[in-house]
């Protein structure tokens, strides 16, 4: 049998078929492009977010990444990265505590050093009155010298409130006229919304007994006012205290304003010695160790016409 066929269709049908292939082969190069690129895309994507958590590192602390990032190598690298943060940050957290730590211990030896002879001389005196006969004074005395060192001593804590402060300095103002004859006038001037927040303890004694020995005992007439106002400031709270002493001459107060610019070291400079202000440094640096260098002491005083201390330290309300 003899079949004849147009020479057109048979071309056409292998038109159709060559397009039908050339599509199909199409088709499986886009599909290949796009499962490449899907693959591309998710280890790229991956490998920027370790590159970017490790970046993060300049910045602050490191921080874990998302678990989840697979079992491959990158899975590998993520997970080895989560193991290393945990580590430096456990480290962090030891090198801060035992900053701390030393922060507190300097701290306490700077306050152990304020006054130690205060205690000896108060305890002369209530001796010296009980010989005298004068018992009413020695009870008063007695008194005074007990509060003044439960609110020193008590708790072993580094802070007290201000209001706490204030009724301290007080006292220590109340045992003072009684050895130098009600040579001093204390007046304080804080409004009672601050007596909330914190301070560090021996604050104000230190500079009243500078005010008071080497400012009014100074003069002719050995009496004379201190003064303690305070008030808030932004987020700080500045305090000056103020006396009509025999003020302080221009070269130890040019080694006072020196010394109270600097926030480190734990030895008082010589001048500090010579002069007897080793507890008003010892408070400066208490304040700039425990707050930091823009906070502390600050000196303003004219020879015959008395002092003024600034102190300015952060406005932190205590836990109740």
């Amino acid at each position: 049998m003899v079949s004849i066929l147009p020479a057109s269709h048979i071309t056409d049908a292998g038109r159709l078929l060559m397009i039908q292939f050339i599509l199909i082969y199409l088709l499986f190069v886009l599909l290949a492009m796009f499962i490449a690129l899907l693959l591309s895309s998710s280890i790229a994507n991956r490998i920027i977010a370790v590159a970017y958590q490790m970046e993060s590192v300049r910045t602050g602390r490191p921080k874990p990444m998302k678990v989840g990032l697979g079992c491959d190598e990158i899975g590998v690298l993520s997970d080895t990265y989560n193991y290393m943060t945990g580590e430096i940050n456990r480290l962090m957290d030891a090198r801060e505590q035992a900053a701390e730590d030393l922060r507190k211990a300097e701290f306490r030896a700077l306050q152990a050093q304020i006054n130690p002879h205060f205690l000896y001389n108060t305890l002369d005196m209530i001796n010296w009155l009980s010989q005298t006969g004068r018992k009413e004074e020695v009870t008063r005395a007695v008194q005074a010298l007990s509060r003044f060192y439960k609110l020193t001593l008590s708790r072993r804590e580094l802070m007290n409130t201000i209001g706490g402060e204030l009724e301290h300095v007080s006292l220590y103002v109340q045992l003072q006229n009684m050895r130098y004859e009600n040579c001093a006038t204390l007046v304080i001037d804080v409004p009672e919304e601050l007596c909330g927040y914190t301070i560090p303890k021996l604050t104000f004694q230190p500079l009243v007994e500078n005010a008071l020995l080497h400012g009014i005992r100074m003069t002719e007439k050995k009496t004379g006012s201190i003064l303690i106002t305070g008030w808030r400031e932004g987020d700080d709270i500045v305090f000056m205290v103020s006396d009509d002493g025999a003020g302080i001459p221009p070269e130890k107060l040019d080694s006072l304003q020196e010394g109270a610019k600097k926030a480190g070291g734990t030895n008082p400079p010589a001048s500090g010695t010579e002069t007897g202000h080793i507890g008003v440094y010892n408070t400066n640096l208490r304040l700039k160790s425990l707050y930091g260098s823009q906070y502390g002491l600050s000196f303003n005083s004219h020879p015959g016409t008395g002092t003024e201390v600034t102190v300015r330290l952060p406005a932190n309300r205590a836990l109740s």
